[in-house]
């Protein structure tokens, strides 16, 4: 997994990465940042000394730190998780940070380079290995007129690039309609699963459990990268899913 560093370097030599100007760091942020030095020291290595102010949706909030092989990834949204209007979605950023010498230095960013769901909100984020690339793996929360789901995001560091895989429509993992009528008989609920083949690292599987009509079932749908995007290789996302997440 050094393709992240070596990425950095190239990028680092192309387009050296510049201080960020000063910015107004969510006050939500500040007790993280107090718990965790080394998340602080992440963050200070991008944005320098912390200020914290602004208004919850006018500020920086730094997420989480993805600790890879020989680099780190700090991921920043625009605004305070929960904070945002119901349909609005958040920018997202990621700054690729090298430790050298036992200090931490920006050397790339990938400024708002995807967008979180309802109220920007993000459930999860994990740093994986995708077919010999790090990774970064965004589950976020979308939620609308009785409707709820989250949906998965892959973004891999590529050819001086953070590449959105796919697929479209995006991978749903769970969803509920449970809002929506007040007639139980019409409730679904479904709850995924999701791993990259471990004999296949190019192929993503999800595993749907399903409750719907007073039974449960389980179905699985494979995506495999092909031309630098996850398609469609084996099985069908079940009409449930998309009726229960309002799609």
């Amino acid at each position: 997994m050094k393709r992240l560093l070596l990425l950095a370097a190239l990028l680092f030599l192309a387009h050296p990465a510049r201080a960020e100007p000063p910015a107004a760091l969510c006050p939500e942020a500040k007790k993280d940042l107090s718990a965790d030095p080394q998340f602080a020291a992440e963050v200070a290595a991008v944005f320098g000394k912390a200020k914290f102010g602004g208004a919850e949706t006018d500020c920086l909030y730094p997420l989480k730190a993805l600790r890879y092989a020989s680099a780190d990834v700090l991921l920043v949204q625009e605004g305070a998780p929960g904070e945002g209007c119901h349909g609005c979605e958040a920018p997202l950023s990621a700054y690729v940070i090298q430790r050298i010498g036992g200090g931490l230095k920006t050397v790339a960013k990938f400024h708002e380079f995807t967008q979180l769901g309802a109220f920007s909100t993000l459930i999860d984020v994990w740093p994986i290995e995708i077919a010999g690339d790090d990774a970064i793996a965004i589950e976020s929360a979308w939620m609308s007129q009785g409707y709820s789901s989250s949906y998965l995001e892959l973004f891999a560091f590529r050819a001086s690039a953070l590449v959105d895989l796919g697929p479209e429509p995006k991978v749903v993992l769970t969803a509920d309609n449970g809002g929506v009528s007040e007639d139980t008989s019409k409730a679904i609920v479904v709850a995924g699963s999701w791993f990259f083949d471990p004999t296949d690292k190019s192929a993503l599987v999800v595993d749907y459990k399903i409750e719907a009509k007073g039974g449960t079932r389980v179905e699985r749908v494979v995506w495999r990268l092909q031309g630098g995007k996850l398609v469609l290789a084996r099985g069908r996302v079940p009409p449930d899913v998309n009726q229960a997440s309002g799609k």
